[in-house]
């Protein structure tokens, strides 16, 4: 801890103002956000701050450019959200890749626009030796091509001014279609395309990043990270993040999150149960594996993380299926495996996931927070169970 770091600190978190604390939770839940989008002109008008902020806190950079505003994400997060969760096939986001190396094989300059087809857009990538055995005349690879273009979309890298796209999803393996949906580039590309180097980072500041751009922090996860949460009250980083977001830290055992009260939609709400019948079987079946560990016939590892077989897993699905089933409706009816696999994406996507192969699979700690049920059983579903210590 530094005399100027602390200086900063305690200038920045005199008074903090309710639009910046907006304006971070924006930019947070929306990493690309591009002039149009919802929040865009609020949070630029902040861009200074959150580029200070977000560095003395996480290391992260905020690049700033005209009608942009980038929060860059190192990985393993990701950018844009839900957005994409739309790149059903390592060939959409390969396609991800492509659109971009379009953008330079263009060679759109900052502030330029350039209109192309979707059809032209193909035939660019297919005339490259590189593409391999991309054929657009098949219509998976079609459809492929769209999912990646209404992920950018979604992001904010281009713009789609022609939507109609009906010949390129129709159809059958029929030749590549003329024209297309009719597309521009928007002043964000350039930003996915190039990355700016990285800031140090201390153990401090993976700490935060990790609490502000995943679900959770875990000891498995970064044990030099978790460890600075054994004394909270000296991490003058952390006390900046939950005074300019308003947020609350919860630290248990082998695990910390951010408690983000209100978040409702952006990054954060992927790692939020939805009200679907695979996200209550997710919970549900989360539930069934608490059970199992408080009867002693799972035990957590050192880490905090479960293993467990799938064919354990399976079974407990069927018996949470055999029990809440005439609550699903027709949905309740669909076979054990394609709810499991609906189940598993969930838990991917809450970053509960640590390790999984054919047989078995290691779930992290923080999935432990969730104690769901339904309200006529005393439990309201949705709701995570809160264990542990409370830091503010």
């Amino acid at each position: 801890m530094t005399s100027s770091y602390l200086s900063a600190l305690e200038a920045s978190i005199q008074s903090v103002p309710t639009a910046l604390t907006q304006a971070a939770r924006t930019l947070l839940g929306t990493p690309l956000l591009t002039e149009g989008m919802d929040g865009f002109r609020e949070t630029y008008a902040w861009r200074t701050e959150l580029r200070a902020f977000f560095a003395r806190t996480a290391a992260l950079t905020v690049q700033i450019g005209p009608g942009v505003l980038r929060l860059v994400l190192p990985p393993p997060f990701p950018e844009g959200g839900r957005a994409w969760d739309g790149l059903k096939s390592p060939r959409a986001a390969a396609l991800v890749v492509w659109t971009l190396w379009y953008h330079e094989y263009l060679g759109v300059r900052l502030g330029e626009v350039a209109q192309f087809s979707l059809s032209e857009l193909a035939a660019a990538i297919a005339a490259n030796s590189g593409a391999g055995d991309l054929d657009f005349s098949v219509l998976a690879d079609r459809r492929a091509l769209l999912q990646a273009i209404r992920t950018l979309a979604e992001v904010g890298a281009l713009r789609v001014l022609d939507e109609d796209a009906s010949r390129w999803e129709g159809g059958a393996d029929e030749g590549l279609p003329d024209g297309g949906a009719l597309l521009e580039f928007s002043p964000a590309a350039p930003y996915l395309i190039s990355l700016p180097p990285p800031l140090p980072v201390t153990p401090a500041q993976r700490a935060v990043r990790a609490l502000l751009c995943g679900p959770a922090l875990t000891r498995a996860q970064d044990e030099g990270a978790f460890a600075v949460l054994a004394d909270t009250e000296t991490v003058p980083e952390l006390a900046e993040v939950q005074r300019t977001l308003g947020w609350t830290l919860d630290v248990h055992g082998p695990y910390a999150l951010l408690l983000r009260e209100g978040v409702t939609h952006g990054l954060a709400a992927r790692w939020a149960p939805g009200r679907s019948v695979p996200g209550a079987a997710a919970l549900l079946l989360l539930r069934a594996v608490r059970a199992e560990v408080e009867a002693g016939k799972l035990r957590p590892d050192a880490q905090g993380r479960l293993t467990l077989s799938q064919t354990r897993l399976y079974t407990l699905l069927d018996g949470v299926r055999d029990e809440y089933r005439s609550r699903w409706g027709e949905q309740g009816k669909q076979g054990g495996e394609k709810l499991l696999s609906g189940v598993l994406q969930l838990w991917r996507e809450w970053g509960g996931v640590a390790r999984m192969d054919e047989g078995s699979l290691t779930l992290e700690p923080h999935l432990a927070r969730f104690d769901a049920g339904y309200e006529d059983e005393g439990r309201t579903l949705l709701t995570p169970a809160r264990r542990g210590r409370r830091k503010g």
